[in-house]
């Protein structure tokens, strides 16, 4: 089991390769999917990322399905306009300050619509009230989370402050 590979972000790669081809890299490398708006079709393939004019791929969602992102690539994700859903699951190293950086990107907060964590062990209430200031978050999905122990309380604060979020929840 090694790390991911290049964790620090690279930003002489973002400034010329354009954000969403930077992202992209370091989430395949992480493990995760990622999908491009106007595709049905997920990228999972790193030496298969579409090459073209910069900026003409655009990342729509990204599935990080037991990947290994972590804290520290969150960079990546600053520059991306266009994310609308985004599923962390079985992520080991997602823990309540990925979800606190996420939600304090302001690029996500306008474009994120949907986002589903399920699974990620380290996730405490704190990460979940975090993500009040995704305020175009229109569905999260909350699932296997025992780090979550004050469900009720957690959840009316994210319905009082996300009156439009639709919270769907398989919790124990």
């Amino acid at each position: 089991w090694v790390l991911c590979v290049s964790c620090r972000v690279d930003h002489e790669r973002i400034r010329a390769v354009g954000p969403d081809r930077a992202a992209s890299e370091w989430l395949l490398r992480c493990g995760a999917l990622v999908r491009y708006q106007g595709s049905p079709k997920w990228q999972q393939d790193y030496n298969g990322l579409p090459t073209g004019p910069l900026g003409k791929y655009k990342i729509e969602a990204i599935n990080a399905t037991e990947s290994c992102i972590m804290y520290r690539g969150f960079d990546y994700l600053d520059g991306l306009e266009h994310v609308t859903d985004i599923k962390l699951e079985k992520c080991m190293y997602i823990q309540d300050e990925c979800l606190q950086r996420l939600s304090e990107t302001n690029n996500l907060q306008k474009s994120l619509q949907q986002l589903k964590i399920i699974s990620c062990g380290n996730v405490t209430d704190k990460g979940i009230l975090a993500l009040h200031k995704l305020t175009n978050l229109e569905y999260l999905y909350l699932s296997d989370l025992p780090g979550i122990r004050e469900k009720e309380t957690t959840f009316r604060v994210l319905q009082q402050a996300l009156p439009n979020l639709e919270l769907e929840l398989d919790l124990e």
